[in-house]
């Protein structure tokens, strides 16, 4: 018979997920082979795991984890390898004229050569500290303070630094909380109606046909629904071609369109993939005037069944240009390098392929790439490393299909991972037929900080945070 009321004052932030350089859902590997550089926030609703063969340098002041920040692999927690170098926080890192200040964060051989008796480099499991002459305090030259301290205290701001304070590294011991991305049901070609709400569309032989609205059980997915040309292949492998209002205009893309198989030696052997020439389609009349353009097809599963869509010739786009699919997508050579234009792809997978790439790779066949460079955002699909199983980590979220041995793969956007790829499910291996790693000139797009030069339809991330509560 007692009644009580609580209040709370909740802040919430929402931030558009292509202003991280790097977001994940999923625990974050960076594991670079090659000296790397990354720029840009970067976060994980994971845990982190950091590592490289040469040096890995974040010159950024957001490192975030929601759980735990590991200086070791996640497929061997014995391998500490490299050299990780953070950058003291300051209020705008992309300014050339503030500090340029960088503080190491230790692997265990680093530890070991500095004194400190760890099985740990210095990270979330470093939690009783180092107290060299065993005084009680960690104030000494040779003392370590536990993570929880050390982290606040060696990325904050440069001791001279007075235009603010702040601390770069931060993990779920200093009260880290998730940004919640959008679900992977957005990207669907069909989602299944809530109960009792019907859709406009039932699922028969493998197609989704339309009927009368309201009796059906699926409805078009987010950005399915809303994009201004969509393009469906079917079981059969023909397709076809709609605009935003649901008008067909596949007679319109004719040659822009063509259904194709490449080789694909994650997956297996040769996939069917939906040829879009950009250049052919900015010329069109057809190009999606909302700036989205969604691809599906039919059918696809796993394996060699997994499906995809491919982007050619995509040098120069006619406008900012998302491009969206249930299915893996592959950006064949330059991308959005002539008057670049905000663009993205969100898929199961993202692929990228050479200027060099010809279609002609088979089985046991690894053909060389050339420098490529790729303007674009992505959210793409992994698996997870589970044992010993490695998933490529960061360094391989969009994969690779060729030879790339010291050749420059370069790319300005933002690298975002918020699911498990459906289809696209083939394991991560390197070399044999698969591919080489390339040299990765990978940067954010500072572009996006202003919200008016973002792809179009661009997620959120959002956060919320306790003010008071009584």
């Amino acid at each position: 018979g007692i009644r009580e009321t609580s209040r709370q004052i909740v802040n919430v932030e929402s931030t558009p997920i292509f202003q991280f350089a790097v977001f994940y859902e999923n625990d974050l590997e960076m594991l670079p082979g090659p000296d790397m550089t990354l720029a840009g926030r970067v976060h994980t609703n994971g845990d982190m795991y950091l590592g490289c063969g040469g040096t890995f340098t974040l010159d950024t002041n957001h490192v975030r984890a929601v759980g735990g920040m590991y200086r070791n692999r996640k497929d061997d927690p014995t391998v500490s390898s490299g050299t990780v170098e953070i950058r003291k926080w300051v209020v705008d890192p992309f300014d050339p004229f503030e500090p340029n200040v960088y503080v190491a964060m230790n692997s265990q051989p680093q530890m070991t050569a500095a004194g400190v008796p760890t099985t740990s480099g210095y990270d979330s499991s470093f939690t009783s500290g180092w107290d060299d002459n065993g005084d009680g305090d960690f104030t000494d030259l040779n003392d370590w303070l536990p993570w929880s301290l050390g982290a606040l205290d060696f990325w904050q701001q440069p001791a001279t630094y007075s235009d603010g304070s702040g601390q770069t590294v931060l993990s779920g011991i200093h009260g880290v909380t998730e940004a919640v991305p959008p679900g992977v049901g957005s990207v669907q070609m069909f989602e299944p109606t809530e109960t009792g709400t019907g859709g406009d569309y039932d699922l028969v032989g493998g197609d989704y046909v339309a009927v009368t609205p309201g009796d059906g059980a699926y409805d078009k997915g987010y950005f399915h629904a809303t994009a201004d040309l969509s393009v469906l292949t079917y079981t059969d492998g023909s397709w076809k071609a709609f605009d935003g209002d649901g008008n067909e205009v596949t007679a319109a893309l004719a040659g822009v369109v063509t259904v194709s198989s490449m080789y694909d030696g994650r997956q297996g052997g040769d996939v069917q993939v939906t040829e879009i020439d950009v250049e052919l389609l900015n010329a069109s009349g057809e190009f999606p005037a909302n700036g989205l353009l969604y691809s599906g097809a039919f059918s696809a599963g796993q394996g060699t069944d997994s499906k995809g869509v491919l982007l050619k010739n995509g040098e120069e786009l006619f406008g900012p240009l998302t491009l969206v699919s249930e299915n893996a997508t592959y950006v064949q050579g330059d991308y959005n390098t002539v008057a670049k234009k905000p663009a993205s792809v969100i898929a199961d997978a993202v692929n990228l392929l050479s200027n060099a790439w010809d279609g002609s790779k088979s089985s046991g066949s690894l053909p060389d790439a050339t420098e490529t460079t790729y303007n674009l955002a992505m959210i793409a699909g992994i698996h997870d490393t589970i044992g010993a199983q490695y998933n490529g980590g960061l360094e391989n979220l969009p994969r690779f299909h060729e030879d790339w041995d010291n050749v420059d793969c370069n790319i300005l956007g933002s690298f975002v991972n918020t699911w498990l790829s459906t289809y696209a499910t083939g394991l991560w291996v390197y070399g044999d037929d698969r591919y080489t790693a390339p040299d990765r000139n990978w940067s954010y797009d500072e572009s996006f900080n202003t919200v008016g030069n973002l792809p179009p339809f661009t997620p959120m991330a959002v956060t919320a945070s306790d003010v008071v509560s009584w």
